[in-house]
């Protein structure tokens, strides 16, 4: 009798973990997004990626008059530099795509800054912008990012900006996200998981 009430509680027990867990799953995935409103900018920045929504944000929000300017921050490309000027090939990267398609949004070329340098993770991002903000004078910025980084882009580029220059962080309005139901959907499953193990890694890592 006493294995059988046993039994009963821990499958209770078991199942009220489970529900909580359920409720829980859209929040994990809203604490992730961050917004800031927009205020008249400086500078509007491109966080690397190789997903041209982040770009056409940035183009959206020149086309609106938040920023007279873009800078694109260099993602990891396909193929090395020093490999296609080894084999003298050409072979187009990330940001030849990106300053095309703001161009075709009506950017000038004049308005598009390019970082030189790759980073390779969003600290090193949210570093690189404050250094070049501060070397320009720029009191304020907009950084862009997807959906599910904002958060730790925020967190990130607090941390390393110190208030100068004021940081106002922006999701794409053209990445879909669903926190409601992130663990159903894809990509929302895979990027919700990375956030999180991105954020861990960090706190062994830095």
């Amino acid at each position: 009798m006493k294995f059988a009430r046993r039994i009963i509680i821990a499958i209770a027990v078991l199942a009220l973990l489970i529900a909580l867990g359920r409720l829980m799953m859209p929040f994990a995935a809203r604490r992730l997004i961050h917004s800031d409103p927009l205020l008249r900018s400086d500078l509007i920045v491109v966080l690397g990626s190789l997903r041209v929504e982040r770009t056409i944000e940035a183009g959206m929000l020149f086309r609106e008059g938040w920023a007279p300017r873009i800078l694109l921050l260099r993602p990891p490309d396909m193929v090395r530099d020093s490999l296609r000027q080894q084999l003298g090939i050409h072979v187009p990267v990330f940001l030849d795509i990106q300053k095309d398609v703001l161009v075709q949004m009506g950017v000038p070329a004049s308005a598009i800054a390019v970082s030189p340098r790759t980073q390779d993770s969003t600290r090193r991002e949210a570093t690189a912008i404050a250094e070049y903000a501060r070397a320009k004078r720029y009191r304020r910025v907009i950084v862009v990012t997807s959906p599910y980084h904002t958060g730790r882009a925020e967190a990130l580029l607090g941390k390393a900006a110190n208030g100068s220059p004021q940081t106002i962080i922006r999701p794409t309005r053209f990445e879909t996200a669903d926190p409601t139901r992130w663990w159903r959907r894809f990509p929302d499953r895979s990027e919700v998981v990375y956030e999180y193990l991105s954020t861990i890694y960090s706190w062994f890592w830095r």
